[in-house]
């Protein structure tokens, strides 16, 4: 088995070096035209074409999303199918300073290498194009969607990777939502007939209050942030409406739930003490927990160690992703792979500039290798698929 994997590994590995400037074009093509989730159209449309030319049965506006895809390449010998996830979706105004770009092309790359080895391995590959994964527009996870659709029903088994300033297999990542809550109380004259006003703004500021009273009994790794997105129109009028906006997460789905029902309490006890009425919503979908299937990680990072490229096993941080839902119906990795300086920081012009870079474009490489590699390690191991699905049955049960 040793051998065979060895000589598989290196005719992926041949297979994406002879794409570079392919793979390069498509990622700086795609950096260099920005999308806002579920407006992805060109993005979409360059990489579901680019696995279409290569005898991929591409499958667009995928669960009924104008901007989702699939591509699957089935061999004739049966298999577990592995999904390479792909998003490509842009941030307002500073475009793909979440690397987005190199990433989504990393999924093709790793699928258009083991295009040339699956009738060997046996099984499916299967590359989903997934949108809308930044939390700035309605309704956003799209992989939450693809999911509830019925795209990862088959699925034995599910990778993505990521761009930041280092090398990172497992990294915890915690539940997340957003809360909106609307207070509407009555306008009336602040100098004139203040008697006569309800003032939402006091509510909203009670709810915050009461939020920052319970910080305390909160969990480590529970984070509120909130903002007031409206707040009155004038200093003479007391005012009618308020808006709050929050980022809650926490580090499971299960204490996420108990973070949000305490959030609804305080927003209605806001309500309560001014006499508003209230409403609260999630703007987009819930992100849940990674659960990184440890077995497959080091299948991952020995991945790299063949490619040579140093890694760290893990690290806790208080980042969501909707890559987390995936993991709970099926094995899943997310590593995060190097495309700039270790001080990197996402969401700025100099990580928008790192995921055009030469660097970058390394990264996103050796993501594609890694993942490739990984795959098929899984493939031909059935003692590796037995301790991934073994794993994921202890950890999900």
């Amino acid at each position: 088995m040793a051998e065979l994997k060895q000589r598989l590994m290196e005719k992926v590995i041949d297979e994406i070096d002879s794409r570079k400037a392919e793979l390069v074009g498509l990622s700086s093509y795609i950096w260099h035209n920005p999308e806002l989730g579920y407006e992805e159209h060109k993005a979409c449309k360059v990489l579901a074409d680019s696995l279409e030319e290569e005898g991929f049965q591409v499958t667009r506006k995928a669960a009924g999303l104008d901007t989702a895809f699939t591509a699957v390449k089935k061999a004739t010998k049966e298999g577990p199918c592995i999904a390479l996830m792909a998003e490509y979706d842009a941030l307002p105004e500073i475009g793909h300073a979440c690397g987005h770009n190199l990433f989504s092309v990393s999924a093709v790359g790793a699928a258009l290498g083991l295009s040339k080895v699956i009738e060997e391995t046996g099984g499916t590959i299967m590359v989903v194009g997934t949108p809308a994964e930044e939390g700035t527009v309605p309704n956003a996870g799209g992989k939450i969607i693809m999911l509830e659709e019925g795209i990862f029903d088959d699925v034995d088994i599910a990778m993505i990777c990521h761009a930041e300033g280092r090398t990172i297999i497992e990294r915890q990542l915690v539940a997340s939502a957003v809360v909106k809550a609307v207070f509407t109380g009555k306008a009336a004259h602040a100098g004139g007939s203040p008697h006569e006003g309800i003032n939402a703004l006091s509510a909203g500021i009670l709810a915050i209050n009461n939020i920052n009273a319970l910080r305390q009994h909160f969990l480590p790794r529970v984070v509120v942030n909130t903002i007031i997105t409206e707040g009155g129109v004038t200093q003479n009028t007391i005012p009618d409406r308020c808006v709050l906006e929050m980022s809650v997460r926490a580090d499971k789905r299960e204490v996420l739930a108990e973070v949000m029902e305490v959030i609804n309490n305080c927003v209605k006890a806001g309500a309560i003490a001014t006499g508003c009425s209230y409403e609260i919503n999630s703007p987009k979908k819930t992100y849940e927990n990674l659960i990184s299937n440890h077995n497959l990680a080091l299948a991952f990072k020995e991945s790299l160690d063949i490619l040579d490229v140093p890694s760290i096993p893990t690290e806790a941080t208080n980042y969501g992703w909707d890559a987390g839902n995936i993991s709970h119906v099926c094995p899943t990795i997310a590593p995060y792979i190097k495309i700039g300086s270790e001080d990197l920081v996402g969401h700025t012009a100099e990580f928008r500039e790192a995921s055009n870079s030469k660097e970058g474009h390394d990264g996103m490489l050796i993501g594609a290798k890694a993942m490739a590699m990984t795959s098929i390690s899984y493939l031909v191991d059935e003692d590796l698929r037995k301790r991934v699905e073994e794993e994921f049955k202890n950890k999900n049960s």
